[in-house]
């Protein structure tokens, strides 16, 4: 009997994706009918992709309560995430994928003849520069085909997150999680072109999981987990690097260790390693910014530059001062909610005022699981390293005076955010008095 409704369960999995698949292979049709190399190696990674994650999102959702669910999800996911790839192609909403793009063909015209390119870094843009052009020389170039990679990269960012979070909450409203982190507009459209964000969004995943598997007990996979992501994000934005690791330090301080004689022991261990690698991350980007020290001038006016740099085109506006309790009270729905529909005058922003309305609309829906999730806070390492996080993201990202750069950047903090909403299970707390694990 069990055996029969696994394998209906299954063969309905495969009914409900057909579609999809269907329609990525008309896709992929399309683009070897152009007679295009660019658009035949477009195809081909295409391809490659599509049997990648039937394959892997298969094996994945085997070990999940929905599996369904879960594997429909991914591919609809994957799906929207192409469109939204397109979306941004014709929009013309490509950020700097044009100078990766222009970049990556350079370097790969120099890897081809045997050079290692002269002016490359492993931190930020040159980073990004560099890891197209490896990208092209193994793929030739193809500006379509790179840009689905990064769209699958951060679909990649997307099922690690639902993975932490279903660690660390085994008793949250998983299904909820399931569908905000897959479907939400922000995730689908910010994390599906060449540039940092699919990256970023994929590194603080891997961290993410590396914390929640962290967050019970002390494994080689947590760690293992956790230093890639540290390491990613430290390429990408080593700013949020920084602000991941002071996270993940806070959280493992009231971390709980049972060992008997032992425990303090290894709490004061455990306190010096952490702190060594927060501090260690810290200083990196604090270099990379441009800063001399980490004190409160030094900060401040970094903020003050940022503000200044980022007050220009039509998504301008008065930014909020975060250094003052006034301006610290208003960065949080300025990050989070904003534009308004009152202060959007073109469609992106029009969109982006819709998304913010729902979130409010969804956090205040779900006010009981965000209240419990901040009560219980200082008790539960997970919620600790979330609320953190999303805190110093604030700070720093209200800092920014255009709208257009704050939708983009938030897709870096609303997988944290989700956690917070879906805390509580659909059926509230458990028996046991608790709602979540970490």
């Amino acid at each position: 009997m069990g055996i029969s409704i696994a394998r209906g369960a299954g063969t309905q999995r495969w009914l409900l994706v057909v579609p999809i698949v269907l329609l990525i292979a008309w896709s992929i049709g399309t683009l070897l009918g152009s007679k295009d190399l660019t658009s035949t190696r477009a195809a081909v990674i295409l391809s490659l992709l599509v049997l990648t994650s039937l394959v892997l999102f298969w094996a994945v959702s085997r070990s999940d309560p929905d599996p369904t669910r879960l594997f429909v999800l991914l591919m609809v996911s994957f799906a929207l995430k192409l469109g939204a790839m397109a979306f941004r192609f014709y929009g013309g909403i490509l950020a700097d994928a044009f100078a990766y793009n222009a970049a990556g063909q350079a370097i790969a015209e120099q890897l081809a003849r045997g050079q290692w390119p002269a002016e490359v870094g492993l931190f930020g843009t040159p980073f990004l520069r560099l890891a197209a052009g490896l990208a092209y020389y193994v793929t030739g170039v193809t500006f379509p085909g790179i840009s689905m990679l990064w769209t699958w990269f951060g679909l990649i960012g997307l099922l690690l997150f639902y993975l932490a979070f279903r660690t660390a909450f085994p008793h949250g409203h998983r299904r909820l999680y399931m569908a905000l982190i897959l479907l939400f507009p922000s995730m689908l459209l910010w994390t599906s072109s060449l540039g940092k964000d699919a990256l970023m969004v994929m590194f603080l995943g891997m961290g993410a999981l590396g914390a929640a598997r962290l967050g019970s007990r002390v494994e080689g996979i947590g760690v293992t987990w956790l230093l890639l992501g540290l390491a990613g994000m430290m390429m990408i934005r080593p700013h949020l690097a920084a602000v991941f690791a002071v996270a993940f330090g806070a959280s493992m301080l009231i971390r709980p260790i049972r060992a008997g004689m032992m425990t303090p022991v290894l709490r004061v261990v455990g306190l010096l390693v952490v702190v060594g690698l927060a501090a260690a991350v810290v200083s990196t980007a604090s270099g990379y910014v441009g800063l001399e020290s980490v004190g409160s001038q030094e900060i401040f006016g970094f903020i003050e530059e940022y503000q200044e740099q980022s007050a220009r085109g039509g998504s301008a506006f008065e930014q909020v001062d975060p250094r003052t309790p006034a301006g610290a009270a208003l960065a949080i729905p300025t990050v989070l909610f904003r534009p308004f529909p009152f202060e959007a005058h073109n469609l992106n922003a029009r969109i982006a005022s819709l998304e913010g309305l729902a979130l409010l609309a969804l956090m205040v829906f779900r006010w009981r699981s965000v209240a419990a999730a901040l009560g219980a806070a200082p008790r539960r390492s997970y919620l600790l390293l979330i609320v953190v996080y999303a805190l110093l993201f604030i700070f720093f990202f209200s800092a920014i005076a255009n709208f257009g750069i704050i939708a983009r950047q938030r897709a870096q903090l609303f997988p944290f955010i989700f956690m917070l909403v879906c805390y509580l299970g659909p059926r509230g707390p458990q028996a046991d008095g608790t709602s979540g694990q970490a």
